[in-house]
């Protein structure tokens, strides 16, 4: 028999890739004749998608701020009437987006962080003609040699940190108190809103940052994975430019921070010559500002404004509206059940200046809030947690909690704060799962003379903030018709917050959803190019699809690196995405990245082998090849072939990939020269199988200047042993016609 007539349509070129039976594919390789054994390449090291360096939202790290040492308020040095804002001051200051210029003589429009210089009152507070008197906040420490300033933020998620941008004093004449020498640190905790302790903190990079006004770079050589960062100045500039260590003065006038993002391409291979070809993608989409009530007949909320997830601004009152009844009025009345429980995180920046700041309220029928007052002529700051009932009980209609609310304990951190009314008789407040009724606590004053309508109906709309309150607040619900599982583990506050989670114990009436703006790193521009040329040995069309993808960055971001890799959908089944290398070289244009990416038809036919032993064809079963004639492009060289393939055309679930081990003919025929043959070949596939169809598709990778580049078929290939040997008995010579009539025929 003429065994290459009988392959005319494949030169057999490469192993044998799995064995087709009346089950599935097995685990199993088979070398073919005359070919060394080839077996299945690991897959090689994934490439770069592509990298973009991302501004977090200065909102964000505002909202997050914190330092160690601070002027509080902030100061002026000179006449109040000579500054429009504040001037030395606050951590935050670091972080409102105003890069302020000036020099002492101008008005300033805008503020700088400093290390607190003077707690005397030779200056005056900024904006007023006020003595400045220092406030201690809860983040004062000493500062000395080896306790040294320094200012941080949280990202209030896990970020990979790449570069910190710094900027000293606003003008080059003087640069006193810039950070000369820094350490910068990072943290990653499993909690983004938990602050890091002192274990947590790891040394990100050492160096000195330049004397100047300029902005200050900097870099990571590998990015962090990061939910903190803080820059601890270890010596300053004096205002000639030379370092002075051991000095408590430091200053920032902005700090910005990035991180580093995959460039996400994703890509939808054709799957046929009349199918639509569909545009590239990302995950990275941006979204709106949005917030709302995610519990069962969801209230309205409206005036929010929004800093991170589930946390808003709370100097931006919020207004709740029921939208079903009045869900969120817990009265006794009409046999109500008038429990309660409030749970929330809070952060206050500064202590309350009003001597009611309402933090949750439903008028008066239960309110949490910060209280100043004056008690022997001391002033005290407090948060209180209280109930109301009945006129008639006059004095003692009010039943409340509360906790002396000490800045060096509370402020600029995150705290939990529980509180409940049980129903009957008691309220409770915790403070990070610690019960607390130092403040106040007028329980006993109320008793028992108003069970069963101890909290009277109030109408008022639900709050949520003040404008006198500095501060955000995040994660709030509400519950009522609270169990005894709840009620009855006052002692013991996991158990309470346990209970919680399971409906028959308490009625969640309000939960609190927030989503901040986002606006996406980069957005994607796509143009497809169809190109249709003969194949120069069989004369037909054969159509090439060139996808341009096109990366802009958005404001505040750039391309680091452009992307190499891009992921293509091959079956529509995402399941077997496959990250593969683009096309042809990237390149950046005014900030720009762009990536093509072709689908080729490659396909040249399909073809039958003999399979014989001891001399005998053995025809209860044979061989097929798939083949593929390509050529690469000007100046590369061939690396490998890939197939992906399976039984049905939406799930090529398998593969082969035997990498550098491909085999290859250059030049196949006459027609063809500075074209590629390579095949897949199934072996062994049995008599039951003849009419299954088998499906593929192939990547083919080239190389140039050491770097790899790949382009894929166009379509999934399809092919079946029957189909392919009825076109040989239609066309074939009597040799081959004669093989394929005893290979079909049936018993």
């Amino acid at each position: 028999m003429n065994k290459k007539r009988l392959q005319r349509l494949g030169v057999v070129c490469m192993a044998a890739a799995m064995v087709l039976t009346t089950v599935s594919f097995p685990r199993a390789a088979k070398a073919e004749e005359g070919t060394l054994t080839q077996a299945d390449a690991s897959t090689s090291t994934e490439q770069e998608k592509g990298k973009v360096l991302v501004q977090v939202d200065q909102d964000v790290l505002k909202a997050n701020a914190m330092c160690n040492s601070e002027m509080n308020p902030a100061i002026s040095w000179d006449s109040a009437s000579s500054y429009t804002k504040n001037i030395d001051g606050q951590a935050e200051y670091a972080f409102d987006g105003d890069e302020r210029l000036g020099t002492n003589s101008n008005k300033i429009d805008g503020g700088m962080w400093h290390s607190r210089y003077t707690d005397t009152n030779t200056a005056k507070i900024a904006g007023t003609s006020t003595d400045y008197s220092a406030v201690t906040r809860g983040n004062e420490e000493t500062i000395n040699d080896s306790n040294r300033p320094w200012i941080g933020s949280g990202f209030g998620r896990k970020i990979m940190l790449k570069k910190v941008t710094y900027m000293g004093r606003y003008t080059d004449n003087n640069v006193s108190n810039n950070i000369a020498d820094y350490v910068l640190y990072y943290a990653n905790m499993d909690n983004p809103n938990q602050e890091p302790g002192a274990d947590d903190w790891q040394i990100a990079k050492e160096g000195t940052l330049a004397a100047t006004s300029a902005a200050s770079d900097i870099v990571l050589d590998t990015a962090k994975e990061a939910t903190h960062f803080k820059l601890v100045g270890k010596t300053a500039y004096n205002s000639n430019g030379s370092k002075v260590g051991n000095t408590q003065l430091v200053c920032a006038r902005e700090i910005k921070v990035y991180e580093l993002k995959d460039i996400d391409i994703n890509l939808t291979a054709p799957t046929s010559a009349d199918g639509t070809n569909a545009d590239a993608t990302t995950s990275e989409t941006g979204t709106v500002e949005s917030a709302g009530d995610i519990s069962e007949s969801p209230a309205t909320i409206t005036g929010v404004v929004v800093k991170n997830k589930n946390e808003l601004d709370l100097a931006h009152p919020v207004t709740v509206t029921s939208t079903t009844g009045d869900k969120l009025d817990i009265t006794g009345e009409n046999n109500k059940d008038d429990s309660v429980l409030i749970q929330f995180q809070i952060k206050l920046k500064e202590l309350p200046s009003e001597t009611d700041s309402v933090i949750v309220a439903k008028g008066d029928q239960y309110k949490i809030a910060y209280k100043r007052q004056t008690w022997n002529n001391q002033t005290i700051y407090r948060i209180k947690f209280w109930v109301t009932g009945p006129d008639s009980l006059g004095d003692a209609r009010w039943k409340e909690v509360g906790c002396n609310f000490t800045d060096a304990t509370y402020l600029n951190k995150w705290i939990t704060v529980t509180a409940m009314y049980d129903g009957t008789t008691a309220t409770k407040l915790w403070i990070n799962g610690t019960s607390k009724s130092d403040g106040w606590n007028s329980n006993t004053a109320y008793g028992n003379r108003n069970a069963g309508a101890a909290i009277v109906h109030k109408e008022a709309n639900v709050t949520i903030g003040d404008s006198t309150i500095n501060g955000y607040i995040k994660d709030l619900k509400i519950y009522s018709g609270l169990g005894s599982s709840v009620t009855g583990n006052q002692t013991n506050y996991l158990a309470l917050v346990s209970a919680l989670s399971d409906s028959a114990n308490a009625t969640k009436v309000f939960d609190l959803s927030a989503t901040p703006a986002v606006t996406p790193a980069y957005t994607l521009a796509t143009t497809w190019n169809t190109e249709t040329k003969q194949d120069p040995e069989t004369h037909l069309d054969k159509n090439t699809y060139t996808e341009t993808v096109t990366v802009n960055p958005a404001t505040n971001a750039s391309i680091v690196t452009a992307p190499e890799a891009v992921t293509v959908n091959i079956d529509e089944n995402t399941g077997n995405n496959k990250v593969i290398p683009v096309s042809e070289d990237t390149v950046l244009e005014n900030g720009t990245a762009k990536v093509k990416y072709v689908f080729e038809d490659m396909l040249r036919g399909g073809s039958l082998r003999m399979i014989t032993a001891n001399g005998e064809t053995d025809y209860t079963k044979t061989s097929m090849r798939l083949g593929y004639d390509f050529k690469l492009p000007a100046d590369t060289t061939f690396d490998s072939c890939a197939w992906y393939y399976g039984t049905t055309a939406n799930d090529l679930r398998l593969s082969l990939t035997p990498g550098a081990n491909t085999k290859k003919i250059e030049n196949p025929t006459a027609t063809k020269q500075g074209y590629i043959r390579s095949n897949i070949v199934f072996t062994n596939i049995a008599k039951a199988n003849f009419d299954r169809d088998i499906f593929a598709r192939v990547l083919v990778k080239y190389t140039k200047d050491g770097k790899t580049y790949s382009k894929m078929g166009a379509y999934v290939d399809q092919n079946s042993v029957s189909s392919i040997a009825e076109k040989i008995k239609n066309s074939g010579s009597e040799t081959e016609t004669n093989y394929v009539n005893e290979l079909t025929k049936t018993k």
